[in-house]
């Protein structure tokens, strides 16, 4: 009985946590991805300090992807 102290205690307790931040950094791994994806065409589009119509209708084509990926993780029927 001597593996029953409270440092295996403590040690398990980390395992598990640890496993639950994986599992819910998992679960957002595709909305950051869609952040990424926005900021990228943002910066290609600010580059000469003009964002062009076309431009914009991209940007926000990415902004309405994040949203609607933000949905699909948070808003579950």
């Amino acid at each position: 009985m001597e593996w029953i102290s409270w440092e295996n205690a403590a040690y398990l307790g980390a395992i598990i946590v640890g496993g639950y931040i994986t599992i819910a950094a998992a679960k957002y791994k595709k909305l950051l991805k869609e952040i990424q994806e926005a900021l990228n065409t943002y910066h290609k589009a600010a580059e000469d300090g003009k964002i062009t119509k076309a431009e914009r209708d991209s940007i926000v084509k990415e902004v309405l992807d994040i949203a609607s990926t933000g949905v699909k993780i948070f808003w579950r029927w």
